[in-house]
């Protein structure tokens, strides 16, 4: 049985307030002891709101940069610094929109102005984690846009953006939705877009992206069918300067394969040449109803074959799983179509002889005490984990009715049957955990 032992407790100001540190040794076979850090960021970086709902947020939403994490460097007394990323922004999940004969995905944007962001994390070991600068991503000299992209370019979700007052919102040709970061060689970072999905090289120093490989632009074609809002989740680099850039669930070809695909794909990228290929990481796919359930979480790679990764989602038993794996993709097979369609078609049987990369489980969050629901960040330091949730900037929407989402439809900007929209703060900060190890993660490689 797992046994947690609290040992030491900093208060942040107010008695109610959550804690800046919390150190817990652990009666687990992989971990000795958790840091856990309540990430603070400074009012400077927040993000300024006068909507509809400003009385909620007098503050505007505080920087969430939670979707990707990255090792940067340590210093002697052992403080570590990270790369982090926050996403497309302040947003929540909307009603479909009507729009001619369709219904569309949507999304409310509730700072619909703000530029995508990056951001370095300093972690005083057993004191706190902060954040220490920002930068915004900067496209062909202007900064990015959280807002989708336009129809009809690559990389287009189709997604209606909405203001909170129901307002259909123009499209942004510097729409980007970062998801993952890593450092890369020469001051350059290595980021995911969900929209795409996107490969971008990034200069650290300026935050200009000077390189977007796109499906059939450098990446592969096939990834174009990404299900919305579940394009690349997770980036790294290994020591032999290769890129593998991961989706972050099923692919749905056609409209058909979302629910029934036994795998996710992973993205080889060389830069010295530019050659891809897809590898299949294979689903626990008897622990989902359907396998569109399942999502990555983070990827970090721990040599040049193996790598760390968080397969997370609700299980068919309704709760919640959040599972730290060790993968090898040594030996695993380039993906090529089946009898003539794509292996996402096959079934279980049919992918007996297609070699998938090899996993092995090392943990679940939740047998620790983890409560988010998103573990998206991930990155190793000597001698642990670091853990990273996504807090969506603290907000969350929702129908006054409570009805969901999927319930109802927007028309002519008119929620029906005089529904209402709700916003309000989520309150759950971002947190970010040091898992010490008792053992190298090589003591997990698959046998």
């Amino acid at each position: 049985m797992l046994k947690l032992s609290l040992i030491t407790l900093l208060l942040a100001g107010a008695a109610h307030a959550a804690p800046l540190f919390e150190m817990q040794q652990v009666d687990h076979p992989a971990i000795a002891s958790i840091e856990r850090y309540t990430l603070q960021s400074p009012s400077t970086e927040n993000i300024v709101y006068h909507g509809e709902f400003a009385s909620a947020f007098p503050q505007g939403f505080s920087f969430a940069p939670g979707s990707g994490l990255g090792f940067k460097k340590m210093d002697r007394d052992g403080t570590l610094y990270f790369w982090a990323t926050g996403d497309r922004g302040p947003n929540g999940d909307a009603p479909k929109v009507q729009v001619g004969d369709k219904k569309r995905e949507a999304k409310f944007f509730l700072a619909p102005d703000y530029a995508p962001r990056f951001a370095e994390i300093k972690v005083r070991r057993q004191r706190s984690a902060d954040v220490i600068s920002s930068k915004p991503f900067l496209i062909d000299g202007q900064v990015a846009s959280g807002l989708p992209l336009p129809q009809g370019r690559v990389g287009a979700t189709g997604e209606v953006a909405l203001s909170d007052t129901l307002k259909t919102l123009d499209a942004s040709p510097r729409g980007i939705d970062p998801e993952g970061i890593v450092a890369g060689k020469k001051g350059q970072l290595w980021v995911v877009d969900e929209y795409g999905p996107f490969l971008l090289q990034v200069d650290a120093a300026s935050g200009k992206v000077l390189k977007q490989l796109a499906p059939g632009a450098g990446l592969p074609d096939v990834i174009k069918h990404r299900q919305a809002n579940r394009g690349f989740e997770a980036v790294a680099f290994t020591p032999n300067g290769k890129v593998y850039a991961m989706l972050q669930s099923t692919l749905n070809i056609d409209g058909e394969t979302k629910s029934s695909a036994q795998f996710i794909r992973l993205v080889e990228y060389d830069p010295s040449s530019g050659a891809t290929r897809t590898l299949a990481y294979p689903l626990d796919v008897d622990a989902y109803k359907k396998t569109a359930d399942a999502k990555i979480g983070d990827l970090v790679a721990i040599d040049n074959t193996h790598f760390a990764l968080i397969e997370q989602g609700k299980g068919k038993d309704k709760q919640l799983r959040n599972v730290l794996y060790v993968i090898d993709i040594a030996g695993a097979d380039t993906l090529a179509p089946i009898a003539g369609k794509e292996p996402e078609y096959a079934s279980k049987a049919d992918l007996a002889n297609v070699k998938m990369i090899r996993k092995q489980r090392v943990l679940d969050l939740r047998e620790l005490g983890w409560q988010a629901e998103k573990a998206e960040s991930l990155a190793l330091y000597n001698g642990g984990i670091a853990i990273m949730n996504d807090n969506d900037f603290g907000l969350k929407t929702e129908l006054a009715s409570g009805k969901d989402v999927d319930d109802v439809v927007i028309d002519n900007g008119q929620l029906p049957n005089n529904e209402r929209l709700v916003v309000k703060p989520s309150n759950e900060a971002t947190d970010l955990w040091l898992l010490n190890l008792k053992q190298p993660l090589s003591h997990y490689y698959p046998k």
